[in-house]
């Protein structure tokens, strides 16, 4: 059903940033708001795009249903989850050299916690692992498995102190201020401490090639704030950080989803449902396009930079 909305504000201009059409779209995938509408503008500033008008605050947990995808990973195609588990190794194995023995890792939007069990498995109990997201199913199911958790809203006040890594992955596009929470973090870090995050990249090649409506990054209405690898930056800096670290990544997701956004108002709407994140074939080829493209140099639909707390 819809959805009360409130105003956006940019996360470096403000609430009065100068607005741009962007695009607009419903929510493709869950249809959690029925056909309701909505529009991303975008800050002819600083080049963030905004979900303007947003859902207000109190319907942001609505946006997620127990159907979502990321508290599903363990039911994913075998072919599928085994690739997916193979790049989560690959962040552990990461994350796992930015923080010494006995140090705290925080994983911010958890979702069913795929990332911090895979730390558990190849790292034992060498780090203090903590799991944040909204109350639901897939947090029990975590704590359930030996991991503290949080079950609070993101942008809440109940970010733990004295942490040696913050994980955002495919969070920061989530929440209503991202200046904000980006704040509350640096603050929360042991000084020499890390922020990791993995967000949406609005300069992609399919960013552009389904700008106006169907571009799985948009993730209607559940992504609020997008970014390029420039602004991002802008903002992990005004909050005291320096980056240290950028990547180019693929996410065949993003494109998987573009194309079904597209199909599904195209005159052949039936071929809709095989473009979907358990095709494993698509999710092979998109995934192998974008890993070309990064080598080559170019901008995947997905981006990392790693930023530090001075010491």
């Amino acid at each position: 059903m819809p959805v009360a909305t409130r105003l956006g504000t940019c996360p470096l201009c403000g609430p009065d940033y100068p607005r741009v059409p962007h695009a607009q779209g419903p929510d493709f995938e869950y249809r959690t708001t029925g056909d309701q509408e909505f529009h991303l503008l975008r800050c002819a500033n600083c080049g963030i795009v905004i979900l303007d008008p947003r859902p207000v605050d109190d319907a942001i947990a609505g946006l997620y249903p127990p159907e979502y995808e990321p508290y599903r990973f363990d039911q994913l195609n075998p072919i599928v989850k085994a690739g997916r588990d193979f790049v989560q190794r690959e962040k552990s194995r990461r994350i796992a050299g930015y923080v010494a023995e006995g140090g705290t890792i925080v994983d911010v939007g958890c979702g069913g916690g795929i990332l911090l069990q895979l730390l558990r498995a190849h790292t034992g109990h060498r780090f203090r692992l903590i799991g944040w997201d909204y109350p639901g199913p897939h947090l029990d199911a975590l704590a359930a498995r030996g991991i503290e958790t949080i079950a609070s809203a993101i942008d809440s006040a109940a970010a733990p102190q004295h942490v040696d890594l913050f994980v955002l992955n495919q969070v920061i596009e989530h929440v209503p201020y991202p200046d904000r929470l980006i704040d509350k973090l640096a603050s929360a870090l042991l000084p020499g401490g890390h922020i990791v995050i993995e967000t949406p990249n609005t300069r992609a090649l399919d960013a552009r090639w389904f700008r106006s409506r169907h571009w799985g990054g948009y993730h209607i209405p559940r992504h609020l704030i997008l970014f390029d690898d420039v602004n991002l930056r802008r903002v992990l800096e005004k909050a005291g950080l320096q980056v240290v670290e950028s990547a180019n990544l693929p996410s065949p997701a993003f494109w998987i989803q573009s194309l079904h956004h597209w199909l599904v108002e195209s005159s052949v709407a039936f071929l809709a449902p095989l473009s979907v994140i358990r095709n494993a074939p698509l999710v092979a080829l998109f995934a192998a396009f974008d890993m070309i493209r990064a080598r080559m140099g170019g901008t995947t639909n997905n981006q990392r930079l790693i930023a530090k707390r001075p010491s």
